[in-house]
């Protein structure tokens, strides 16, 4: 009975089952692969430089702009228009007229008209339009890109630090219990007061405290990362690596991105490409023109089979130049397009600055993390020595229980911000790099 059961279950929630797969990812490298298979960016960029391809496809062939019209209409002339001829040439008399009705009742025209252009000022502007809004594309995905990368580096940081100061405050927890028991023996022998148990046991509280929200803050970066990288929410995520206290730090980095201001500067050509554009959409147009009509005259009906009503054929070719005179419209579009291009430029100019001083920044930031990795570490040390000297001269009887909680928790807390900072410092190190990859 259980194995139907189990049967059915599986047939019911087959997604379910599904659903619950490992994700494993050796390193952050490895984060970076799987984001740019698997990413929503990175689908999303693919499917825009696709399309801008196409629309560069689509300004090469309209060069000619290739127009290759086919009507095939059915006339019937209820009533026909009527003339008037002189009379004499019927055989009336002079100086009266006649009316007379020309035409036919049934008209069947059968018309191809093809058309291209041979010389088109506007359609060849496009043409580099269209090259440079690829160009853009490309750029704006390395841009997303970059920054999905930074925001997953991140995530992978803070996971791994999260991580170990969750098994730091286990410890500490652990040995805080090794001080209540203490602290509460010698309560017992009354050698202390009530008050050093009770802040022992808070002490412990705190601790348990500090375990479960960094559980839940652990948690919460996970799930960041799932939906950075469009990793299934229900999936089990297993990280392959930690913090690597033995990483070494170059003194001198450099920063050299400029992808904010390589865009900057592919927007301020098309917004220049525009502009000429619709300038030279005023200027002649030479095209080529080729007519194929077919048509049938009746007066019986549409499609007449009488030997007597053949269907005829006409055919021209030749060529024409457009000249549109400008209009408002087109007025108002070219002053637009060169206010924009004076606001492309002045963006350009202010992105070059903040290009720069985002590397600076990001250098001076990695200089700061490296002075206070440096700092905390010695600190960490020496709260850690403190501590071990406020133990022993506890158990000596020499220092008060408040003091050496005092000591505990200076360690505890010095030792927390020492792995922040290796996080941090680890995180800018990856930031380096990947802007001065992705350029």
């Amino acid at each position: 009975m259980k194995p139907i059961i189990l049967f059915l279950l599986i047939i019911a929630f087959p997604f379910r089952f599904l659903a619950q797969q490992d994700v494993s990812l050796a390193n952050l490298d490895s984060a970076f692969a799987y984001a740019d298979k698997n990413s929503s960016v990175s689908k999303t960029g693919a499917e825009q430089l696709i399309l801008a391809r196409y629309q560069k496809l689509a300004s090469v062939v309209n060069i000619i702009n290739l127009r290759s019209p086919i009507a095939f209409n059915l006339t019937n002339n209820t009533q026909l228009p009527v003339s008037f001829i002189p009379s004499n040439l019927l055989g009336g008399p002079p100086g009266s007229f006649r009316e007379i009705t020309l035409g036919q009742e049934y008209v069947s025209n059968f018309n191809i008209t093809p058309q291209i252009d041979i010389i088109n000022p506007g359609a060849w502007s496009r043409v580099r339009s269209a090259d440079l809004n690829v160009a853009l594309t490309q750029e704006t995905i390395l841009l997303n890109k970059k920054n999905l990368f930074e925001s997953i580096a991140a995530c992978w940081f803070n996971i791994l630090s999260i991580q170990e100061q969750i098994a730091i405050t286990h410890q500490n927890t652990l040995a805080t219990d090794t001080l209540l028991q203490i602290v509460s023996d010698k309560y017992a022998q009354g050698l202390v007061r009530r008050q050093d148990v009770n802040d022992a046991s808070v002490s412990k509280i705190n601790l348990e405290d500090k375990e479960k929200q960094l559980l839940l803050s652990l948690d919460e970066q996970y799930t960041s990362l799932k939906i950075l990288c469009d990793i299934p929410l229900s999936a089990h995520v297993v990280l392959g690596s930690e913090l690597n206290y033995n990483s070494s730090w170059n003194a001198a980095p450099s920063v050299n991105s400029q992808l904010l201001f390589k865009s900057a500067v592919l927007q301020t050509e098309i917004a220049r490409a525009d502009l000429r554009t619709n300038r030279l959409l005023n200027m002649p147009v030479l095209s080529l023109l080729y007519s194929n009509s077919t048509y049938q005259n009746s007066n019986d009906r549409f499609f007449d089979t009488n030997p007597n009503t053949k269907w005829l054929n006409a055919v021209y070719f030749g060529a024409k130049i457009t000249v549109n005179l400008p209009d408002v419209n087109q007025i108002v579009l070219a002053r637009n397009s060169k206010i924009n291009y004076e606001i492309a430029r002045i963006n350009m100019d202010h992105n070059k600055l903040q290009n720069d001083g985002n590397n600076t920044q990001l250098l001076s930031d990695y200089e700061k993390g490296v002075s206070q990795l440096n700092a905390a570490k010695l600190v960490w040390q020496l709260k850690a020595e403190n501590y071990r000297m406020a133990r022993d001269q506890y158990t000596q009887q020499v220092l008060p229980f408040d003091k050496l909680l005092l000591a505990f928790t200076d360690m505890e807390s010095t030792r927390l911000s020492y792995s922040s900072a290796m996080a941090n410092l680890l995180y800018l190190q990856r930031r380096i790099d990947i802007n001065n990859k992705l350029n």
